[in-house]
């Protein structure tokens, strides 16, 4: 097997790969009769033949920086997928006037390597449709970072375009047209944008794009109205911790080779390793206003003594330099509060929560993450559900520990806003922050109201560093043929884990963990899923189980049954937990109970009975509200009908199993394992989501309200 040094020897070999670097997502491409007509040029053709782009040509044909040794400008010459927003000459000049060069040649070539890959996406061609609604684009630019999107407004006036982000300075003006600010910079030019080449869309835009090489923690302090949570974050030491976490140095993705995935059905895929190994944050702060109003929080000593009201403590003096180690202990008050309201991995607004296969009419997309405060996890919901929305202008925004109304429990959770005010960039080289209308907090109360539930993890947010470094996004991609449409070549990017790559995962040296693919079609949570294999029939692995409030709880694995599956055991601190689970659709109706959940001729108490024995034989249907799209539609699904995962069954079964009930300590960082008892021929564990479910709701029998099937 080749390693990916090799692969990639020569440009024509690049060029070729290059042609696989396109994301297939849950949204459906635009149409091709939203584009302009295509003019056979290729994106570097556009920039280099268009005199109005002469400057920004240069730029990049003087950038150094490349793609597995294929320069920029080369590599837009290429097939592929890309999107960029082209500074015209009049833009450049006046980057060039404010920052002191007489000229492009001026510009030191690592600024101009930054500025090439801050203006150029690679792997997906966004047209403005793709971009309505949304508060950053949903991949990173060549230059790994969010291009932050705000809606702006443009008017014609005796024939000049004049671009605003006022919408009081539109008022009286007739030729009115909605357009997208990047970075809060250049403005795309609405009557020049979706200009179609052989291998992507330019957008020109009216300035040079500004892109931050700050941390997270360093914009923040930035923006003035966050300047008591700026000073608590300082304080509490987690500022500099921060600042201090960039990337993994130690990280190298060429000792690794790429490695086969799972052939299973029609994805003979490889799997390649992670470009990059870096450290990222969401940080969600709350205003100086807000602390106030809310909270009497106006300075260091107050923000102090409110933490000691949700956590208890030592009553200290926080001016007093004595007591400068005790509050940055990570058992001090302030230390928590303000560590609960950091997510130790980087996470863009519309990347928060998936709604990738899940019926969002029926229940809001939500996820489960762990904080900086330690042993802790917050929840983070968006709202779908129209009855669940009490004001129409949070309709799709965040909450963090908003409870549970399907379950009758409610606290209405604190409001994260979607873009920052003013000219404020919150995204930085480890991360990106958020303002709020509230501080979130592990108290008595959250441990009571917001955990009373089922909690659903998809694995890809259990492992901060997937979302960290863009694994769905598919900024690294491979080719792979449909067995169904040989003439069709689709891209999937699909990784594998060496140790080492996931902070608290071990697997064996037989072992490798694998992860396949977003796709809307695959009978997976989510559309992607994680996968065990070993050559010698024998993997091993054991990870970090999430941190949840003392109490019983029923600890599940959702996965689909099928026939390369496997026979594996699973432990809980290193101790074996019942039976090994069988993850083959042999014989799996006889051993489950399984049966349709809305398809079956059961009356009422007939369904309920059957669901009673599967529950008592340890298994669940597949939630009513997770679906995947049937693969006889068009690929990527949008014209075809809907296969809930509570119907699913035959080739493969869709299911929930409950691994334990068991007691878990809240101060204890439980552990579990997964391990081969049987993996001839390669047969996979498929790991695809957890399920913590408290007994008071599993429980419940008859009285109360019981557990539903979403």
């Amino acid at each position: 097997m080749k390693t990916k040094n090799s692969i990639f020897t020569s440009f024509a070999v690049a060029c070729v790969m290059i042609l696989g670097f396109s994301v297939t997502s849950c949204n459906d491409d635009p149409p091709a009769s939203s584009y302009y007509t295509f003019t056979g040029e290729m994106m570097s053709d556009y920039l280099q033949s268009r005199s109005q782009y002469s400057e920004f040509a240069e730029i990049i044909r003087r950038s150094q920086y490349s793609v597995r040794g294929v320069n920029i400008m080369d590599l837009i010459s290429c097939y592929g997928q890309y999107t960029c927003f082209a500074p015209d000459n009049e833009a450049v000049d006046t980057y060039l006037r404010e920052n002191g060069y007489s000229s492009v040649q001026d510009i030191p070539v690592d600024i101009c390597d930054t500025i090439a890959r801050t203006h150029l996406v690679n792997g997906r061609a966004f047209n403005t449709s793709d971009l309505q609604g949304a508060s950053s684009l949903s991949s990173v630019n060549m230059n790994g970072r969010y291009l932050q999107l705000t809606e702006g407004f443009a008017y014609v006036e005796n024939g000049d375009t004049v671009f605003t982000v006022d919408t009081m300075e539109i008022v009286g003006k007739t030729d009115i047209h909605p357009t997208y600010r990047i970075n809060r910079s250049g403005f795309v030019k609405f009557n020049l944008a979706n200009d179609s080449v052989e291998n992507g869309i330019v957008h020109p835009v009216n300035a040079v794009i500004a892109s931050s090489n700050q941390t997270v923690v360093d914009l923040l302090e930035e923006n003035e109205e966050l300047s008591v949570f700026a000073d608590a974050m300082d304080a509490v030491g987690l500022s500099e911790f921060i600042k201090n976490r960039i990337k993994d140095a130690n990280w190298d993705p060429d000792k690794y080779e790429d490695k086969p995935g799972i052939p299973t059905g029609s994805q003979l895929d490889y799997c390649h390793i992670p470009e990059t190994k870096n450290y990222g944050y969401t940080i969600f702060a709350c205003p100086n206003n807000v602390l106030e109003e809310k909270y009497g929080i106006t300075d260091l000593q107050s923000f102090y003594n409110y933490a000691r009201s949700i956590y208890g403590g030592d009553d200290l003096d926080v001016t007093d330099p004595a007591n400068a180690d005790a509050i940055k202990d990570w058992r001090s008050p302030l230390r928590r509060l303000i560590g609960y309201n950091i997510l130790k991995t980087k996470g863009m607004y519309s990347d928060l929560t998936s709604i990738c296969t899940i019926e969002t009419t029926l229940v809001n997309p939500t996820e489960w993450y762990a904080t900086m405060d330690s042993l802790t996890t917050i929840k983070v919901e968006r709202l779908t559900v129209s009855r669940y929305i009490d004001n129409s202008q949070y309709r799709n925004d965040l909450f963090l520990n908003r409870g549970d109304r399907s379950r009758g429990d409610y606290t209405e959770g604190i409001h994260v806003n979607r873009e920052v005010k003013g000219d404020y960039v919150n995204e930085g080289l480890n991360g990106v922050y958020y303002t709020t209308e509230g501080l979130a907090d592990y108290g008595e109360e959250t441990k009571q109201n917001i955990f009373n539930t089922r909690m659903r993890m998809d694995l890809y947010y259990i492992f901060p560093e997937l979302m960290t470094n863009s694994i769905r996004d598919g900024r690294t991609t491979n080719r792979w043929a449909d067995s169904d449409n040989p003439d069709i070549t689709v891209t999937s990017p699909n990784y594998w884990f060496p140790n080492g790559y996931l902070d608290n995962v071990k697997v064996n040296d037989d072992g490798t963990f694998l992860f396949q693919s977003q796709h809307n079609t695959y009978w997976s949570y989510q559309g992607d899923e994680f996968n065990l294999s070993s050559e010698n029939a024998s993997y091993d692995i054991t990870f970090n189980l999430p941190s949840v409030p003392s109490g019983t709880y029923q600890i599940r694995l959702g996965f689909c049954a099928m026939a390369d599956r496997g026979i594996c055991q699973f432990y809980l601190d290193g101790k074996p937990q019942g039976i090994p689970l069988d993850m083959r659709n042999t014989n799996f109706v006889s051993r489950t109970g399984w049966f349709g959940l809305t398809t079956s001729s059961y009356g009422t108490e007939q369904l309920e009975a059957a669901k009673k024995n599967m529950h008592n034989l340890g298994w669940y249907h597949g939630p009513r509200s997770v679906f995947n799209f049937s693969t006889e539609g068009t690929k990527d699904g949008s014209n075809a009908p809907k296969s809930f995962f509570c119907n699913n069954g035959g080739d493969g079964y869709t299911v929930r199993v409950v691994l334990c009930t068991t007691d878990l300590d809240e101060n204890v960082q439980h552990t579990i394992r997964f391990k081969s008892v049987w993996a001839v021929g390669q047969a996979i564990a498929m790991l695809d989501y957890l399920e913590i479910v408290p007994k008071s709701v599993y429980g419940i029998e008859g009285t109360g309200k019981a557990e539903d099937d979403y």
